[in-house]
């Protein structure tokens, strides 16, 4: 006999049946409990459903094939409705410098702004536009830049600015020490022994 565990619904309900029925018969009453026979499916229904509990184990014992877990959000290729769909950031090496620029402007800004620390370690943001400032109709002639003090990047303007000198002669300050106990560095010390 099948496990009581395998057994449906209907099949205990059957087998109850049939017990009330051979009570009621042993104990010599006259209620008579109408019992059919268990159609030819049911009886052949716990083998099979043993079969395909053991089957069923067999694949959960199978190796299973590692995959590569797929993201659980789909990155979207813009900001949304609320945010005037904003595209996607493509970041690019210009790009990448005037973020580094907008990052470092405690620095530009000579010490005369102080500005909030920016602890992110991902400076790049997932959604962003680089646009141009145009200047309106209001603006008067002395406001508005010329061609020549135009650039395409916050970077060529920081650089085209009144404190470059100090960006330079840093930045030289910097390759000297890089450049300190390589062979460059050895060259020009021993053609400055050769000129004594």
């Amino acid at each position: 006999m099948a496990s009581i565990a395998s057994l449906s619904e209907s099949d205990i309900d059957r087998i109850l049946k049939e017990a009330e029925a051979r009570i009621a018969a042993a104990n010599g009453t006259s209620k008579a409990v109408a019992v059919t026979a268990p159609p030819a499916t049911t009886a052949l229904r716990a083998p099979q459903q043993q079969e395909q509990a053991v089957a069923s184990k067999k694949e959960k014992l199978s190796v299973r094939v590692p995959s590569i877990p797929q993201n659980k959000k789909e990155e979207k290729d813009n900001a949304g409705k609320d945010w005037f769909n904003m595209p996607r950031t493509e970041l690019t090496t210009e790009l990448k410098r005037d973020l580094q620029a907008l990052r470092m402007r405690e620095v530009i800004a000579n010490g005369k702004q102080y500005f909030k620390k920016d602890n992110r370690k991902d400076f790049i943001p997932t959604y962003s536009q680089v646009g141009t400032i145009i200047a309106g109709a209001t603006d008067g002639a002395n406001q508005r830049l010329t061609r020549k003090e135009r650039k395409r990047t916050i970077v060529e303007e920081v650089l085209s600015g009144s404190n470059t000198a100090k960006f330079k002669s840093k930045f030289h300050e910097i390759q000297e020490k890089k450049m300190s106990g390589k062979k460059g560095f050895y060259k020009k010390l021993v053609a400055g022994r050769k000129k004594r």
